[in-house]
């Protein structure tokens, strides 16, 4: 049976022995290796019977990962000048790799000292002052690249589209052999033509700088009230950037221009890639590394990130049956690890909150040994004496709104006052078109909130919207267990439990496509689970 007209029929192609599709792998199979050494002292100094210091000072080494057969790329050479010669191209740069006589990816990082110190000082009766500081490292035992050392041997089932099945067949579907990694051994030449990642050599260990001060008060009813600030410096996190792109001044000078096709000086000296024709797009002449297409230097030490919160609990112990705990947080978690466009500085990432941020979250959990037929005897006390109930409800604060790519702000904040926020239109879509026409308004009053960007211009609008947040509905987790003595070792469990017992359902993120219908549309596409009653019983002995 054939899908459509224009397709032809599969057992067909089969019995005539041509295949669709196909590939040959071949990865060299790595050998990595990598040491890890910590060097720790700790101590709890009590200096009097009110103050207590937690001292401590740690140093880890995490060894760059080598390679037995030394199988991986250590950088890229920016300056030295490529063995492809071309009329009127001085090409430079090309990968290097990790030998005999250095076997390392990475340089060896050494500086990774952790001071730590806590306080604790009862200054009065009933209160307490606790605060700290320590700095913390975060192994990643991260091998670099192994560009070189991989190769795919394509099976070519046609020579004009699918028009006519090519002369390549099952019994030799790959006449001209299969491809083997070239490892090494074309040097700077390695790769030419062709996009790769590649790690910088210059990595370090990721560090973050953690601090506190919060104040602790015991309350009647054996409770305890306490207040926090917490924070987190985080420094040296990984990034990836493109270091073969258009510069701004060439986006600004050229624009439309960058697609034109132009004669290509590569044509013919590039097989089996992309720019080996006869014409190539300006743009890619104009690269500072012509002879690639697109370059990844990842693993750049150049990113941070940033935690501040207010954090309150207040704590009742199991008294009379009855114990809860009530915790809310007040908090912003901001990073700089990403780019707003492929031309900015490596050195500066674009700050932004976290696709994680919720500003406001409120828990109460609890339970309680239920006091009905608590004493009764017989079967009545049996039946319907001695259930406990455990409860957890959450309320916190929606995820920011990622923002959409391809324009500016017009100044005009996106967020809807809740009353005018639907499922339809979670957010002001109304868009001013690179035309001049206004797009998604609501009336024809409505301010812009955006103004489509032109091609080949750089991006401003920030990675996300603060003000605009999904939905997140209380949930409440629920269980109601009781525990029936069989003998000394055994007991029989019941248990009710119930997850999401309201039902909240937690919906998607509005669309962000502003040059469709769809803008601000929040799906109906649950992303927590619906209520779930569960029954058990269990034997414990």
């Amino acid at each position: 049976m054939r899908s459509d007209a224009a397709s032809g029929n599969a057992m067909a192609s089969f019995l005539m022995g041509i295949p669709e599709s196909g590939s040959v792998p071949i990865n060299a199979p790595p050998a990595f290796t990598s040491l890890y050494y910590v060097v720790f002292v700790q101590d709890d100094w009590r200096v009097s019977k009110t103050l207590t210091l937690n001292l401590g000072l740690r140093w880890d080494y995490e060894s760059p990962m080598s390679e037995r057969y030394n199988q991986q790329n250590r950088g890229f050479d920016f300056t030295s000048p490529s063995p492809l010669k071309v009329p009127g191209l001085d090409l430079k740069g090309g990968l290097l790799f990790t030998d005999s006589n250095n076997r390392l990816p990475y340089k060896r990082d050494l500086n990774n000292i952790q001071p730590r110190i806590g306080v604790a000082w009862q200054f009065f009766a009933k209160t307490v002052l606790r605060a700290g500081y320590g700095v913390s490292y975060f192994p990643t035992f991260s091998p670099a690249y192994m560009n070189g050392f991989s190769t795919s041997t394509p099976y070519v089932a046609s020579y004009d589209g699918g028009i006519t099945p090519g002369p390549n067949r099952l019994r030799n579907p790959y006449p001209t052999g299969i491809q083997m990694p070239v490892g090494r051994a074309q040097g700077l030449s390695t790769m030419l033509g062709q996009s790769f990642t590649f790690a910088n050599p210059e990595r370090t260990i990721p560090k973050v700088h953690t601090f506190s001060l919060g104040f602790e008060r015991a309350l009647p009813w054996r409770s305890v009230f306490e207040i926090s600030y917490v924070g987190t410096r985080s420094k040296e996190i990984e990034t990836s950037k493109g270091m073969n792109e258009v510069t701004a001044a060439q986006l600004a000078q050229y624009g439309a221009n960058l697609a034109t096709a132009v004669p290509n000086p590569f044509a013919g000296l590039l097989p089996g890639t992309s720019i080996n024709g006869a014409t190539v797009q300006r743009q890619q002449l104009l690269r500072p590394f012509p002879q690639f297409l697109g370059i990844t230097q990842a693993r750049n030490p150049v990113g941070l990130g940033w935690y501040n919160a207010m954090q309150m609990r207040w704590e009742k112990r199991l008294s009379g049956g009855f114990h809860f705990l009530l915790s809310y947080t007040f908090s912003k978690t901001m990073e700089a690890a990403s780019y707003l466009n492929a031309q900015d500085p490596l050195d500066q990432p674009a700050r932004a909150i976290t696709d994680n941020d919720a500003p406001h979250r409120l828990i109460l959990s609890g339970g309680w040994q239920l006091p009905v037929f608590r004493n009764t005897r017989g079967w009545r006390g049996a039946m319907f004496g001695g259930w406990k109930m455990n409860g957890i409800a959450v309320f916190q604060s929606g995820l920011s709104l990622a923002a959409p790519a391809g324009y500016y702000s017009s100044g005009v904040n996106p967020a809807l006052p809740a009353d005018k926020r639907t499922m339809t239109r979670y957010f002001n879509t109304c868009t001013l078109t690179t035309a001049g026409v206004r797009q998604n308004c609501a009336s024809a009053d409505e301010p812009v909130a955006f103004i489509q960007q032109p091609p080949y211009t750089l991006r401003t609008l920030g990675l996300r919207i603060a003000s605009i947040r999904d939905q997140r509905p209380l949930n409440v987790d629920f269980s109601l267990f009781k525990a029936v003595p069989v003998s000394e070792r055994v007991r029989l469990e019941l248990r009710a439990e119930s997850f999401n017992l309201l039902n909240s359902p937690w919906f998607g993120s509005p669309s962000t496509a502003l040059n469709t219908a769809n803008a601000g549309l929040v799906t109906a596409s649950q992303t927590n689970d619906p209520r779930n009653v569960q029954l058990a019983l269990r034997l414990v002995f």
